[in-house]
């Protein structure tokens, strides 16, 4: 009997042993082992990674077939199937693959990505499944990014990356450059954009490269940059889009799109309308987006040609009628692009590319204005040319080189400029190189480099005004795996005085004389970012960065008698911010995404405004069959801002000091839902505020409530 019950466990334990999964990874070139390479078992928790001899095992499996993914920096994946019925070892020969390919991979038309910058990606997807409607809507539920606007459509919305850009009113300091498929956008008097003729429909991605990147882009990139890449189609359709909500607001969209054996044509008419939430805040957009691409000959031909005309509303103070705002502008902008890549050789391309932006904006009072509140007719007229030539070589496997110039020319004729300079031009040049270097199999090494000039001519009676600067950089990356990414930066922004920050002066509706200011120096920035990123196979992803920036020199206009621009003191700014998406499956989803901001004035002389500490946004997507649902929070902290409409005042000097306030904090959550009827056909619910909050972003400018919307989109 105990011979029987000693068999009878020998069998079980021979019919429960595991298997064990081993072998070696090798180079298929020279045959030498590959250490670090990663080992997973598609569907499940296992895996392994290749020692100093290029050799793996993994234990406590079952006999039966797995899939697996084999990795390695500098190799090209490779996915097999094997089935473990006996203990065989196995051998896998990788294929070397340059690292530095993906370097070739653009951010829209220019290698942005040659150092790999901090950039947090909104896909396509993103920006349909949300409904997003505006670029403001878009910009506030990205961490790291603050937005104000007296409303979504309105004329003036001013963006922020980590706190770069002021918000006081009047000022003209824009710290974050702006790219339509890496084309500036930006108008020439103050650097800001015009966010009514963005196709937010046309969109293939939204790329946000958080910190400085002037040893590329140059000026006015000193806090980030926002490039806007739109889609090339790959099939033929017609698509029509249309909206109807709250405040009688419609938004018609018709996008077609034409493909050839080389070329693909694509267009898009929009037009949208909508009475807004307060007095004067009604807006009218029409907008004509055309592209053709000719995949062939790498060539590409855009036009945006937009006209839109918006109220502008004044301050709600219930006791105080004279700051309701009467002023309507009426825009039109046309952009024109032209990109072209040579391909001499597998190693190296030479690109060209060639824009023209015009932007004509005229400001009036409304037929029902008061005798009393009418002003004069203003207008801004600006025209810029940019032109832009750069060499990319790939040197070996382990260096890829880029360098090249640009020169933007740009002409701003504005009523509001101080009439002792006539006909205002400048003319910036910039010479920039980027080298990425791998140095082992885990590190990569980027370096960059650029030279700006700028020359202001400031009319037949004064002389030439002239800033130039040199902006370094310098990347770190380290691979520690394919899922775990460290990035680490030292750089230096710079930004020049724009226009307006120049040669203003305006007396606001308020009453204030603002003023710019000719003697002022440029702004110097110097950071260090740190980040890190995990990918947990499919399911989780999480990233964490810090960074702390000190500017020098930072311009501002300062309340006083006139208010004016001026260098203020050293300004230091820090944060942190961390992002994780989780998918529980192919149904449920969850983001969760939090900003720490604090700036400060080193030498603590004047208040920091406009700046939340705190901003966390979330958001949980579930769908099923046809029906997708998502709620979605953001909160912001409260922030400060100087009460410059208050009687109650200090005067230092010639300056006034006006007391210091806070907008309370801030908690809004949405609800979009969507029913597919098929694949051509989407309808689209969208509830804006779900609880009919009631907040501001900028002193006296009441946002809307509740807001609801329902959308058709159908394509043939």
């Amino acid at each position: 009997m105990k011979k029987f019950y000693l068999l009878i466990l020998l069998l079980s334990i021979s019919f429960s042993q595991d298997i064990k999964f081993f072998g070696t990874i090798l180079d298929s070139e020279t045959k030498e082992p590959i250490i670090d390479a990663n080992i997973v078992f598609i569907g499940s928790n296992f895996g392994s990674a290749s020692d100093s001899n290029g050799n793996f095992s993994v234990t406590n499996l079952q006999k039966q077939e797995y899939e697996i993914l084999i990795s390695a920096i500098g190799y090209k994946d490779i996915i097999a199937s094997v089935n473990l019925i006996n203990q065989d070892s196995y051998v896998f020969e990788l294929i070397p693959e340059p690292v530095l390919s993906s370097a070739l991979n653009v951010v829209g038309r220019f290698p942005s990505k040659h150092l790999p910058y901090f950039t947090q990606n909104i896909s396509n997807e993103k920006i349909s499944d949300y409904n997003y409607q505006t670029m403001s809507e878009l910009f506030r539920n990205i961490g790291g990014v603050d937005v104000q606007t007296a409303h979504d459509n309105g004329r003036n919305a001013n963006f922020s990356i980590r706190g770069s850009s002021d918000y006081k009113p009047g000022g003209y300091n824009n710290r974050v450059l702006v790219l339509l498929d890496g084309f500036q956008i930006s108008m020439p008097y103050s650097g800001s954009i015009d966010w009514n003729a963005m196709p937010l429909d046309f969109l293939e991605r939204v790329e946000v490269v958080k910190g400085p990147v002037s040893s590329l882009y140059g000026q006015n990139s000193m806090g980030g940059i926002i490039n806007l890449v739109t889609k090339n189609y790959s099939d033929e359709f017609y698509n029509i889009k249309a909206t109807v909500g709250s405040f009688d607001s419609k938004d018609v969209n018709l996008t077609m799109s034409n493909i050839t054996d080389n070329i693909s044509y694509t267009a898009l008419l929009q037009h949208k309308k909508g009475n807004g939430h307060r007095f004067n805040a009604q807006y009218e957009q029409n907008n004509f987006y055309t592209k053709i691409f000719n995949k062939k000959q790498d060539l590409s031909v855009s036009l945006i040609a937009n006209k839109s005309v918006n109220g502008q509303p004044g301050f709600y103070v219930e006791d105080r009628p004279s700051l309701t705002s009467y002023r309507i502008s009426n825009r039109d902008s046309v952009y024109l692009q032209l990109f072209k890549k040579q391909t001499l050789d597998a190693s190296n391309n030479i690109v060209y590319s060639l824009s023209m932006n015009h932007f004509y904006t005229n400001y009036f009072d409304r037929d029902d204005t008061p005798i009393e509140e009418i002003q004069e007719q203003t207008f801004y007229n600006d025209t810029s040319l940019n032109l832009r030539a750069e060499y990319q070589k790939l040197v070996s496997n382990k260096s890829y080189l880029i360098f090249g110039s640009d020169i933007i020319l740009e002409q701003s004729d504005i009523s509001i400029y101080r009439n002792i300079y006539d006909d205002l031009k400048q003319i910036t040049g910039g010479f920039f190189a980027q080298n990425r270097i791998q140095l082992n199999e885990k590190l990569l090494l980027g370096l960059g480099l650029r030279f700006d000039y700028r020359n202001v001519d400031r009319g037949s009676e004064f002389s030439y005004k002239s800033f130039s600067d040199v902006s370094p950089k310098i990347n770190l990356t380290f691979k520690r795996d394919n899922f775990s990414t460290w990035n680490f930066a030292l750089s230096k922004g710079f930004r020049s005085p724009s226009l307006s920050e120049l040669f203003l002066q305006y007396e606001s509706d308020y009453g204030l004389n603002t003023q710019g200011n000719p003697n002022l120096e440029p702004e110097q920035l110097y950071g260090l970012d740190i980040s890190f990123d995990r990918s947990n196979k499919s399911n989780l992803t999480y990233s964490v960065s810090t960074f702390y920036y000190k500017y020098e020199d930072m311009i501002d206009f300062v309340y006083g008698l006139p208010v004016i621009a001026l260098n203020r003191s050293d300004i230091s700014s820090c944060g942190l911010e961390s992002n994780i998406s989780y998918q529980l499956n192919t149904n449920f989803n969850l983001d969760l995404g939090y900003t720490y901001l604090r700036v400060n004035d080193i030498n603590d002389i004047d208040p920091i405004l406009y700046r939340p500490n705190h901003k966390l946004i979330s958001s949980i997507k579930y769908k099923s069959n046809n029906i997708r649902h998502i709620i979605s929070m953001r909160y912001q902290s409260e922030q400060d801002y100087q009460d410059f409409l208050s009687d109650e005042r200090e005067y230092e000097g010639s300056e006034i000091k006006f007391p210091i306030e806070q907008l309370d904090s801030l908690i809004l959550f949405n609800y979009i839902g969507s029913y597919e009827l098929n694949n051509r056909d989407k309808i689209s619910l969208k509830i804006s505020n779900l609880f009919d909050k009631q907040y501001e972003l900028i002193q006296d400018f009441p946002m809307p409530g509740r807001t609801i919307s329902l959308m058709y989109d159908k394509t043939f």
